[in-house]
């Protein structure tokens, strides 16, 4: 083979390894991880129109990578494998496109895109100050979770955001057990007839 041809096939070969190279960087930044809260009972799974899947589900604290976003009667659900989706308020999401990156930072991300509300751990309900922006970014202190399973996140001295109204550059911490965080009896499927109502359904977001 003559030395031009071999100086072109090395060219396009270098061409299309550097191009691959590319294209899987590029997908490993845009990866993103939910790992399922920590919730009494397996996290269900559904199909991309809805159906719940009844042969199958994912045990709590388990990581799992997202492939698309879907919203059934505007709530995402985050799939995890092929027409298998699991609801945005039983996982965190993290951006895993830098690992080890930190501090460890929240963007405020809700699924009526007003922004969230914060949880004031001295009264431990819904704070006076007005809701955090949607897209905004705060760096993280403490991760509690509660009786309910569910994670609250610090943004501000006392101050607490649902883990669910937000993407964070890395996976979360192991989260500190704290039974009565944002405890309201109607929404302990024990102390009343009806299930467990989630954080979204109770401030009606």
């Amino acid at each position: 083979m003559k030395l031009s041809k071999i100086l072109t096939f090395i060219a396009m070969f270098l061409f299309a390894a550097t191009g691959a190279v590319l294209t899987s960087q590029n997908d490993t930044q845009a990866a993103k991880i939910a790992t399922t809260v920590t919730r009494q009972g397996s996290i269900w799974l559904y199909t991309s129109d809805g159906t719940k899947i009844t042969n199958r589900a994912l045990s709590p604290n388990t990581e799992w990578a997202v492939g698309n976003t879907i919203y059934i009667h505007d709530s995402p659900l985050y799939q995890v494998a092929t027409n298998e989706y699991i609801q945005y308020n039983y996982a965190t999401l993290s951006d895993v496109q830098n690992p080890v990156q930190t501090p460890l930072i929240g963007t405020v991300t809700t699924r009526s895109h007003n922004g969230t509300i914060t949880i004031n751990e001295n009264t431990g309900y819904i704070s006076e100050s007005p809701n955090l922006p949607e897209g905004s970014k705060w760096k993280i202190g403490k991760c509690i979770v509660n009786t309910f399973g569910e994670i609250y996140v610090e943004v501000a001295r006392n101050t607490y955001v649902p883990a669910v109204h937000m993407v964070f550059n890395q996976i979360l911490p192991e989260p500190t057990y704290n039974k009565w965080f944002f405890y309201q009896p109607l929404r302990d499927p024990e102390m009343n007839v009806s299930s467990y109502i989630s954080v979204d359904d109770w401030f009606f977001y």
